[in-house]
């Protein structure tokens, strides 16, 4: 079924009430009041080398801004992957991208939801507001999207914030801002994290 402008843009402001309505309810539990903007989404997705091997995973797929930003850029819907808790959310994913892969839970055990079912991902995507997670939970979700990449892949994650949204010390990471979007309705920050190099006393080579 083909969508007219106006039901497209009737659907699109009923999925913004969904996540503001539960912004309103859990605003710890949602990262901002307002879905990402579409150069926000565009800017994500240019972050993800999609020539790398496997899918990408998306934390916290929200009303499917940054995922239509990954479309764009060229990832199919096939080869995305994405977690989101809140079960209205999960409905709009499901209904919108029936082909894409949808995990309903907790990122802190995405290691979990992926084990035995994917050996190597492309990269990640995250809209969680992970600043809120305590170190524990921090490290549950961006352990094991490190470790799936491989080496040079990274994590990429948004955050309303002026600095890192998580302690890159204490998690052993290394990571940079990417990327600032003023022009969205919150403006943004883009932060990529990965594995710290090995020094000469890790066994690197001299």
């Amino acid at each position: 079924m083909v969508l007219s402008t106006d039901q497209e843009g009737d659907r699109v402001n009923a999925d913004a009430s969904v996540f503001f309505a539960l912004w309103l309810q859990k605003p710890l539990r949602i990262a901002a009041a307002n879905p990402s903007g579409a150069r926000l989404a565009d800017a994500v997705a240019r972050c993800i080398d999609l020539a790398r091997p496997g899918p990408v995973l998306e934390l916290g797929a929200g009303t499917r801004s940054l995922t239509q930003g990954l479309v764009r850029a060229g990832c199919s819907p096939e080869r995305i992957i994405v977690l989101e808790r809140e079960p209205a959310l999960v409905a709009v994913l499901r209904r919108e991208f029936p082909t894409m892969t949808v995990i309903a839970g907790e990122a802190t055990r995405i290691g979990e939801y992926l084990a035995g079912k994917v050996e190597r991902l492309a990269g990640v995507v995250s809209s969680l507001p992970i600043k809120w997670f305590p170190i524990a939970g921090q490290r549950a979700v961006i352990r094991p999207c490190l470790d799936m990449p491989g080496p040079d892949g990274c994590f990429v994650q948004l955050t309303n914030g002026f600095s890192s949204p998580v302690p890159i010390d204490r998690l052993g990471i290394t990571g940079r801002e990417v990327g600032r979007v003023w022009l969205n309705l919150l403006p943004a920050q883009i932060w990529a994290y990965s594995e710290c190099p090995l020094s000469f006393g890790d066994g690197g080579a001299p």
